[in-house]
């Protein structure tokens, strides 16, 4: 069977790059090949500071089959897919710098 580990992390934008401006922070998903989640980690972090992002939390790891995604989240088996070709996969999730109409501040 073939499974892929799912990092689920908090980041904030860093500093001087295109997304600071525009962007609060972000949940970032990371599909990943690595098996251990100390691996995966290591890789979640690589990959998301190239993409701009600098990490504030890890808020969940775990392992995925393609049987979790399509009872969960019929996209999520695309990444699943695209993880077991490329071995990574990001998906950032960004809420905006400021509060939107609507929002609740605590």
């Amino acid at each position: 069977m073939e499974t892929v580990r799912l990092v689920t992390v908090d980041a904030l934008p860093q500093p001087g790059t295109p997304v600071f401006a525009e962007y609060g922070g972000a949940t970032i998903n990371v599909y990943t090949t690595e098996l251990s989640e100390h691996a995966a980690v290591a890789l979640a972090t690589r990959e998301i500071a190239e993409a701009g992002w600098q990490l504030q939390a890890v808020d969940e790891t775990y392992l995925l089959t393609r049987a979790d995604l399509e009872e969960a989240t019929p996209e999520g088996v695309a990444y699943f897919e695209q993880a077991l070709l490329d071995g990574v996969v990001v998906v950032i999730h960004t809420y905006p710098a400021t509060p939107q109409d609507g929002d609740l501040v605590h």
